[in-house]
């Protein structure tokens, strides 16, 4: 059986052999092997034929005219040439870039007679030879667009505040064609505020020095650079060293050193152009006929290095949709692409578990549930719970109750279950919020001079479905005595903070005080020497009134900071933060440590509560990180204090870290942080953050927690944003 089967393998091989033509192409680059721009060319002919049926063997010819270009080389190459073509033939020649279009032009019927030509890489704009020549012998042609035009105004574009366009181009063969486009659209730009530097005669070194010394605002265009001023060949890869040395964004006008620094543009693709040329030896060689060859322009296309555009912080956005783009970053599926593979193959071994599984907990879940109402139903009839406490139907019939409630409505067990809540609660009715109990929201009332707070919550029947409410009667007249209280609490708590801000003030008063005695001695002498004029006592009136203003705005900060907020109201949080760091900056300087805040929305924050008290807890944490560092510094005294804050905004609300490097908190004591009279320190009074977690938790609805990170602590505030501006 095996034999069989390799003899039939063996067979089929030789009958395709026998009907699959075999078909020599000669490729005739007009420059050097590792130039990246002719490897391209002959990639995409290889790539195309290969997919043929017909069997293609390609010989490709390098003539190196980049390096050296002289009429003594050229009539030595066509002396190889006869040497070479004596013993060989070939089916077609794919002829690329204008020297070798040249050569072929000038040595066809010596050389290449009779063979099918096809020419390429011969720019539409400036060819650099009569096209005409080439149509009038029928010889198919691809044209390359050069589009300098487009690649500058998309430049100027997609950079806005572009400055400097620096152009890099050389003299050799076709790149000379087009300097006078390069000229001719450098001042078109130019008139629009964008200053243009060409150097397009290969000045290595000065290319090398323009480059590294570029303003912020540049971009540069890189064309073509194969020799330099003395005539000498660079290599490939010492331009592209001295392209990557570009600290601004850097644009081409073809794939040459694309993907290798090079952002891109509007390129032309060697590759494509070897493609076209394939495709025309294919038509040409499948046919027998002789046709009539149009011109066939190949365009550039648009083509963008994606970590080449992170590196320069170049928004995608601006690139056009249908670009080409390498170097995107790897999908989740790439990154973990074994990963996947395994999870396909144990796939089916884990739903057959999920379906064990879900049947298991289905049968759970029922019996949870009915173990649920049971336990629900037990523990609202505890009738040593001190809240009142009663559940109804959906239609609105009296369930059960406990003591509480009886002793609320002074009437007996018997007297209220089965009844409608409203003809045993005349109170809840007669404020009209009976359907409120159904929607759970929470209802507040009176009654005997005291304050009551009701909650619903909906249980569920045996059945699992809505069985009605359940509401809980909270007597909170204590409660509120003790809101009342807090703001006394409050402001006992800002008066440990007075202390600091007072320090703050007399330092940052020195400085004026100092200034405002210079001034008066300075007035009095000049008095005495008879030279005081008005203008001086103009300046040192000017001088003396920023002073003051200065002093005054301080006074100001320090008593908005100990007034205290009587009702909330929308607030800018970055603004509140601004006059906090302005007041303790002096404090924080003084005891060497760097204060660093930003606000990472880059726009105005508002929330909504109480700012006085919102600034008083700032205060209290950067003191007490101050402490930490403080603290810390004694350890290790070569020890860089820093404070950080950092702002951001949310949909819903408005996030602040404040972050130290001190000696940070053991995980133990961060649980007791927030409870009255707990402090670490020896003369504390354990308010400070007790106070902070009243005025951000119950006061402004947020939240407030403390937490270790690496080489010290950071306290996060959560508070809401204000809804009429966000």
């Amino acid at each position: 059986m095996r034999f069989l089967l390799s003899s039939i393998i063996i067979f089929l091989s030789c009958y395709g052999s026998l009907y699959a033509e075999n078909r020599h192409i000669l490729i005739l680059q007009s420059y050097n092997k590792g130039l990246v721009w002719s490897d391209n060319i002959s990639k995409g002919i290889e790539d195309t034929l290969l997919l043929q049926q017909d069997h293609y063997e390609i010989t490709t010819e390098y003539m190196d005219t980049k390096k050296i270009n002289s009429k003594e080389y050229m009539n030595s190459l066509y002396k190889l040439f006869v040497l070479k073509m004596e013993n060989q033939t070939f089916d077609a020649i794919i002829v690329a870039d204008n020297e070798a279009v040249e050569f072929v032009l000038k040595y066809r019927n010596e050389l290449f007679k009779n063979i099918p030509l096809v020419f390429c890489g011969i720019d539409k704009r400036d060819p650099g030879l009569d096209i005409n020549i080439i149509l009038n012998k029928n010889i198919p042609l691809i044209l390359e667009s050069k589009e300098i035009k487009v690649n500058m105004n998309f430049i100027a574009k997609t950079l806005p505040n572009l400055e400097q366009l620096y152009i890099i181009n050389d003299y050799t063969g076709a790149s000379v064609l087009v300097n006078h486009t390069y000229r001719n659209e450098g001042k078109k730009l130019e008139e629009k505020g964008i200053k243009v530097t060409l150097n397009l005669n290969g000045n290595l070194e000065q290319i090398k020095k323009d480059i590294k010394n570029l303003p912020k605002n540049s971009a540069v265009l890189f064309g073509s650079l194969f020799r330099d001023k003395e005539g000498r060949y660079i290599p490939y890869y010492d331009v592209n060293d001295v392209l990557n040395s570009s600290k601004v964004p850097l644009f081409s006008m073809s794939d040459s050193h694309f993907g290798k620094g090079v952002i891109g543009g509007y390129l032309l693709r060697g590759y494509d152009l070897g493609v076209e040329s394939a495709k025309q030896v294919i038509r040409i060689l499948q046919t027998n006929k002789k046709l009539k060859y149009n011109p066939i322009i190949v365009p550039s296309k648009w083509s963008f290095d994606c970590k080449a555009m992170e590196k320069y912080n170049i928004n995608m956005n601006k690139i056009p949709k249908d670009a080409i783009i390498i170097n995107l970053p790897k999908t989740f599926f790439e990154k973990h692409k074994k990963l996947v593979e395994y999870a396909f193959i144990i796939f089916p071994f884990l739903l057959i578990s999920l379906i064990f599984a879900i049947i298991n907990n289905y049968q759970k879940y029922k019996l949870s549930q009915k173990l649920k109402g049971q336990s629900e139903l037990q523990e609202v009839l505890l009738n040593n719970i001190q809240n009142s406490i009663f559940w109804i139907d959906n239609q609105f019939k009296i369930k059960g109750c406990n003591n509480s409630f009886c002793k609320l409505l002074n009437l007996k067990q018997e007297e209220i279950i089965g009844k409608d809540i409203c003809k045993v609660f005349f109170n809840l009715c007669n404020l009209q919020i009976k359907n409120n109990l159904k929607s759970l929201e929470e209802i507040e009332f009176t009654s005997d001079e005291k304050i009551f707070r009701l909650t619903s919550q909906m249980f569920l029947n045996n059945k699992g479905e809505n069985g009605g409410v359940v509401s809980i009667i909270t007597n909170i007249t204590e409660k509120r005595q003790l809101e009342v209280n807090t703001q006394f609490i409050i402001q006992q708590s800002k008066l440990s903070e007075v202390g600091e801000m007072l320090s703050a003030i007399v330092h940052q008063w020195k400085n004026p005080l100092v200034e405002l005695s210079a001034i008066a001695h300075k007035m009095m002498y000049y008095d005495k020497k008879n030279k005081l004029t008005s203008d001086d006592i103009k300046i040192f009136y000017d001088n003396i009134m920023t002073q003051t203003i200065y002093m005054s705005d301080t006074i100001d900060g320090f008593r908005d900071f100990i007034r205290p907020s009587n009702m909330p109201k929308a607030f800018n949080v970055d603004t509140g933060l601004q006059e906090v760091l302005t007041l303790l900056s002096h404090s924080l300087k003084y005891s060497h440590i760097e204060l660093n805040y930003e606000n990472k929305s880059k726009e105005y924050c508002f929330a909504y509560g109480y700012p006085n008290e919102f600034k008083q807890v700032v205060v209290s944490i950067i003191n007490n990180a101050k402490d930490a560092i403080n603290s810390a510094k004694k350890s290790n005294t070569s020890l860089k204090g820093l404070i950080k804050l950092s702002l951001y905004k949310y949909t819903d609300n408005i996030q602040l870290y404040i972050e130290d490097n001190g000696c940070g908190i053991k995980d133990e004591i961060i649980k007791q942080l927030f409870n009255p009279f707990f402090t670490t320190k020896s003369k504390g009074d354990g308010f400070g953050l007790y106070m902070a977690k009243l005025i951000i938790e119950n006061k402004m609805h947020g939240k407030i927690k403390v937490s270790q990170i690496l080489n010290g602590t950071r306290v996060s505030i959560s508070i809401p944003i204000s809804e009429s501006i966000k």
